[in-house]
């Protein structure tokens, strides 16, 4: 499911990309998909759950929450701030469309098991999302 819950924010991708951009790094990660939702924000919204959820107060690009552990059945929900989104590829200059592809892939690496705590897995997940993005 693909809520935009961010009031006038157009998305630059379909509702079907988005859906194929999901299963196809969920399907490549060994990954069966219960249910995932894929929410776009405005950075109020991520700082509220940010505060509320991991007791920080700011604005990240995107928040998941995985609902089980199991990777043949993956439950979750991506929380994409558009507004972090927008901020970061001007300061990357990647692009809107291209930066925000990689938080969404970011986000279901994050439920396939990935995490990005340390120096070493912060670049296995950037390989990772550079790999789906050329792929």
């Amino acid at each position: 499911m693909i809520n935009n819950l961010y009031p006038g924010a157009r998305l630059p991708f379909t509702h079907n990309y988005i859906r194929g951009l999901v299963s196809k790094v969920m399907s490549r990660e060994d990954c069966k998909i219960n249910e995932i939702v894929v929410n776009f924000v405005e950075n109020k919204a991520i700082k509220k759950l940010n505060t509320h959820y991991l007791n920080h107060s700011y604005f990240t690009d995107i928040i998941t929450f995985p609902y089980n552990d199991k990777r043949k059945q993956i439950e979750g929900e991506l929380f994409i701030s558009l507004d972090t989104v927008q901020k970061n590829s001007k300061l990357y200059s990647s692009g809107y469309k291209m930066e925000l592809a990689r938080v969404i892939i970011h986000g279901c690496l994050h439920l396939a098991g990935y995490n990005d705590s340390t120096k070493k897995e912060k670049e296995l997940i950037r390989e990772k999302e550079n790999f789906y993005l050329s792929n």
